[in-house]
């Protein structure tokens, strides 16, 4: 069978090539809201434009011939991984390289700097669809997270107005980063608990089924800022009722309705995928249990778990980082999460103090998904190794 090329993988690249040259990769302003002059990537990165562009070029060269060749697709990961590191890289040193007009100034990323990430980001998701090794997949995005952490910490990026603005705010940033985790794994965690049991419920009870289902269905169509007002309203007349509930923080606004809203969002992910994961299980194995004695909840720990735990932890995963990113809408109401700095970036017109808030959170997306898809893996090949599913 003749191997085709990766056409989607081949023109996200040549998008690279061509944000490289446009006149929008980095920008400089004289203040933290004042007027930006926009710059292109060869005069904002000096000599290292011309590494990023020839290891660009040379990532076309590879995702050209590679089609389907696990190897050639392993070294391709490998390299646009290099490529995400050395830019984040560059655009830190850009400051050795660019006039500014005042002591004041600033340098920042911008949108073309932005999206050729993203767009790098994607090659190599791409390029990891054709690798079997886990560990492999492993590699290709660890090289460039940890060129771009070893930059941070190093301080090579100090001269970003984003890292400036970290600074200014370093403390208020610690607080918000540990509210918004905390908050999203208190979500998923409760939706874990109650979700798996409903899910069952929803697979074997066709009347609690329909009842269920409608209800999270329902409740997923309403959009999270419109949820979130729905929870104000009960939450205040039952504070306002009960003044004691206050003191466990329970009230209209801040983080109980954040909670209740991301809570019913997460109990739709994990219910429907335990319900979709059990209707994958062979009858054949069910009926075996239930001929050896086995109970209904027997049957399900010892057969039908360990068969669809794969299918659960995709549904956590989704739930996560569908979480992560509800999460920041908690600061339209009072809650402290990252969503603070995306909510004062935008008033003030600061697009770094919005960055301060959305890369971190995009971060943990990116980190939670590539985990969950690894934690996946690696369960899969436990079950191999033990001889419960034949290759």
């Amino acid at each position: 069978m003749k191997k085709k090329y990766d056409i989607a993988a081949i023109t996200l690249v040549i998008f690279m090539i061509g944000l490289l040259s446009i006149n929008n990769f980095m920008f400089k302003a004289v203040s933290r809201i004042g007027a930006k002059e926009l710059l292109s990537a060869k005069d904002s990165l000096g000599g290292n434009y011309y590494i990023l562009l020839g290891c660009t070029i040379l990532l076309l060269a590879i995702v050209i011939v590679k089609k389907s060749n696990e190897k050639l697709n392993f070294i391709a990961g490998i390299v646009s991984s290099i490529c995400f590191g050395l830019t984040v890289l560059f655009s830190g040193l850009s400051v050795n390289y660019i006039d500014m007009p005042n002591a004041g100034g600033r340098i920042s990323m911008s949108v073309g700097c932005y999206l050729y990430l993203l767009l790098v980001y994607l090659v190599q998701s791409k390029c990891n669809d054709n690798v079997k090794e886990s560990w492999k997949r492993f590699i290709v995005f660890a090289i460039g997270f940890l060129i771009a952490a070893v930059s941070i910490v190093s301080g090579k990026l100090d001269g970003l107005s984003v890292m400036k603005e970290f600074s200014t705010y370093k403390n208020e940033f610690q607080m918000y980063f540990i509210n918004h985790i905390g908050m999203s794994f208190k979500v998923v965690l409760s939706g874990v608990i109650f979700g798996i049991p409903l899910g069952w419920i929803v697979f074997k009870y066709g009347r609690a089924r329909k009842i269920i289902t409608t209800i999270l269905n329902t409740i997923e169509s309403i959009p999270s800022l419109a949820l979130l007002s729905i929870m104000m309203l009960p939450l205040s007349l039952l504070s306002n009722s009960f003044p004691i509930l206050k003191e466990y923080g329970i009230a209209g606004v801040g983080a109980t309705p954040v909670f209740c809203a991301l809570f019913l969002y997460s109990l739709f992910y994990i219910v429907n995928s335990m319900y979709g994961a059990l209707r994958t299980v062979d009858k054949q194995y069910v009926d075996v249990a239930k001929g050896m004695g086995m109970t209904n909840l027997q049957t399900f720990f010892k057969i039908e778990l360990p068969i669809i735990m794969p299918v659960i932890v995709s549904g956590i995963r989704v739930s996560l980082t569908g979480t992560i990113l509800g999460v920041t809408i908690g600061s339209y109401i009072g809650f402290g999460g990252l969503g603070k700095f995306i909510l004062q970036g935008l008033n003030g017109f600061a697009i770094d103090i919005v960055m301060l808030g959305t890369l971190p959170v995009m971060g943990m997306v990116l980190f939670f998904d590539f985990t969950f898809k690894m934690i996946v893996v690696l369960i899969d090949n436990y079950r191999k190794i033990k001889g419960r599913i034949r290759i």
